[in-house]
């Protein structure tokens, strides 16, 4: 999910209002698929202070997709022209963000086929905006430490939280954080331009090609994300 969302809306692991549904990629099957959703489900929150939603591993490609009475989703989706390239997928780093979304994430490398990808997703699926200002979202830099409102912030979020984890007191729990995304086998690779993650053979662990586009409806709460799909498009 972008951030950009006040976290008074977010407390103790439930939400409190709906947001319109957004656009996920996620991991093919296997055994990174697996050690993503152990870290979200089971082995992370034991670090965290309070209680935190369970939720399955994803990228946000877009959220805030309108919805209206009768609305085809799988339509919506097989209609995209996907670009002929898959998405390379490539962490860059475990990273701690001030948005609740992006408290503790995986940031991605921006591979140009992931642009490629957010790009012809907006422009299909988000009213008023054309390639042209989806292209300008996509290229536009922030990072997950930030709301995402103004670009597109490549992550994969391993918790949401409400604290302020750059804290002195949760120092334990970054340290623990990277231990245990360690321990799972994940593995991160920083330095590489964007371009050049296309040409990257990613590690069984590091990331992936392709994936799986899905519709989710995020106006229900975060625990019910997971049986939430309301389409879905193998890439």
């Amino acid at each position: 999910m972008a951030g950009g969302m006040s976290s008074s809306l977010f407390r103790h692991g439930r939400r409190r209002d709906g947001f319109p549904p957004s656009l996920w990629l996620l991991p093919p099957p296997g055994a990174l698929a697996q050690a993503l959703q152990t870290l979200i489900s089971t082995t992370l929150p034991k670090r965290i202070p309070g209680t935190v939603p369970d939720f399955q591993p994803h990228i946000t490609i877009s959220s805030g997709i309108p919805v209206k009475p009768g609305d085809d989703f799988k339509s919506l989706l097989a209609e995209i022209k996907l670009p002929d390239q898959p998405p390379i997928i490539l962490f860059k780093r475990v990273r701690y963000g001030t948005a609740l979304w992006t408290k503790i994430t995986l940031e991605i490398n921006k591979s140009t086929s992931l642009k490629n990808l957010a790009v012809a997703c907006r422009a299909a699926i988000v009213p008023g905006v054309d390639e042209a200002k989806a292209r300008e979202w996509v290229e536009n830099y922030t990072t997950p430490a930030e709301s995402g409102e103004q670009g597109f912030i490549p992550h994969l979020s391993l918790v949401y939280w409400d604290e302020d984890i750059h804290k002195p007191e949760f120092d334990s729990v970054r340290f623990g954080v990277h231990s245990d995304v360690t321990d799972a086998g994940v593995k991160c690779e920083d330095g590489w331009k964007g371009e050049d993650v296309d040409n990257v053979e990613v590690g069984d662990m590091a990331g992936w090609k392709g994936g799986k586009l899905v519709i989710v409806d995020t106006t229900q709460p975060v625990e019910a994300w997971k049986t939430s799909i309301l389409a879905e498009r193998e890439l």
